[in-house]
């Protein structure tokens, strides 16, 4: 069993200065673009509640580190509603006089900024490390697996897998994570000769950090042979988006299961099973926390997206309703849709927090669903 030592420094330490980072990172984007659009900020926060220590800023922000370290907010002067007597009272520096793309852009900008962070970090290891990739080849079988009995042998190329296309091994493992059962078509080469052969995956369960998890396997073993490739600065940032647009593709996939039940509820992770991978990351050393900063940098930015008010893809949402009808949302609705929008939040979150402290689940790393 862990030392609560070992378990402070990982699991708590290690995890609120991820967190921190990323927050940090999301309410700066929020935050410059403000200043930018000459919006007066009164206050930005890492975490929510009563202030910890702070300090006001030469512009009168008032910079401060709050006791609830779960998220946190950038106060801009006006608040966040057009028509009321604060947003009257902010004249030109409020946020809710200055013009809707404007407003779209600052409300866009955290989101953005994790993005960005996201992609800075992978440019940054592709730039700095050489980077071994294994073919999508069949190595060899597993005992009694489902490939194994197929037409497949080892040293066949796998070109896709229901029809999308495989270029590495880690394709395979991808496609995998967001198998929910049922037959599989593999297209496969030997000899310059095409194929397709359909299998049926084993379901198994898994231990990890967080509990055991439900899983797919195909039965493949990697090849031995592998091929070390070196990013120049363009080819690293072309890397670095289609690493985006993968994590993209899985996060909406993985939801997507979820709304159309393919997936059940109880396969999501919150903050206490997100620590355990943050102190399995940081055990492992810097590349692996970094990795992990990648995903949740991507995973927070795209899950503020989303059009549920309270978070920047609700308020983009009302947004676009003030440019298409050429006024606001009336006040009272909007009042009633982030109530609701926080309480939806609110009702997840003591959810999946009472899923990772229940084992027999099978929380999903970060939100996104094997």
């Amino acid at each position: 069993m862990a030392s609560i030592f070992d378990i402070l420094l990982y699991n708590v330490v290690a995890f609120l200065a991820v967190l921190t980072l990323i927050v940090a990172v999301h309410e700066a984007g929020h935050y410059m673009v403000a200043r930018w659009c000459r919006v007066r900020v009164l206050a930005f926060s890492i975490g929510f509640g009563p202030e910890l220590f702070g300090w006001t800023g030469r512009n009168g922000t008032r910079f401060k580190i709050s006791a609830l370290p779960l998220g946190g907010y950038v106060r801009m002067a006006g608040g966040l509603t057009t028509g009321t007597a604060e947003a009257e009272s902010a004249a030109d520096e409020g946020f809710p006089n200055r013009p809707i793309w404007q407003r779209a852009l600052i409300i866009f900008a955290g989101p953005l900024a994790n993005f960005i962070y996201a992609f800075l970090l992978l440019l940054g290891m592709g730039l700095a490390l050489d980077r071994a990739v294994r073919p999508a080849k069949v190595g060899d079988f597993t005992e009694n697996s489902a490939a194994a009995a197929t037409e497949l042998r080892p040293g066949d190329d796998i070109l896709a897998v229901d029809g999308r296309r495989a270029e590495t091994f880690r394709d395979l493992s991808r496609f995998m994570a967001l198998h929910t059962g049922g037959p599989m078509t593999l297209t496969a080469e030997r000899d310059g000769r095409r194929f397709d052969v359909t299998l049926v995956p084993t379901e198994s369960m898994i231990d990890t950090a967080s509990g055991p998890v439900r899983v797919f396997r195909l039965g493949i073993i990697a090849p031995d042979e592998f091929e070390v490739v070196s990013y120049g600065p363009i080819d690293a940032a072309g890397n670095a988006l289609r690493t985006q647009v993968e994590i993209t593709g899985m996060v909406f996939s993985g939801l997507g299961q979820v709304i159309t039940g393919r997936r059940p509820v109880s396969e999501l992770e919150g903050p206490v099973g997100i620590s355990q991978h943050v102190a399995e990351a940081s055990r492992s050393g810097l590349l692996q926390i970094l990795q992990l900063m990648i995903f949740l940098n991507m995973i927070i930015g795209l899950m503020n997206l989303l059009p549920i008010p309270v978070l920047d893809g609700g308020h983009l949402v009302f947004l676009l309703y003030e440019a298409v009808f050429r006024r606001p949302l009336p006040a009272r609705v909007m009042e009633v849709a982030l109530i609701i929008g926080l309480g939806l939040i609110l009702t997840q979150f003591v959810y999946v927090t009472v899923q990772d402290l229940m084992p027999q689940q099978a929380p999903i790393p970060g939100w996104v669903l094997r």
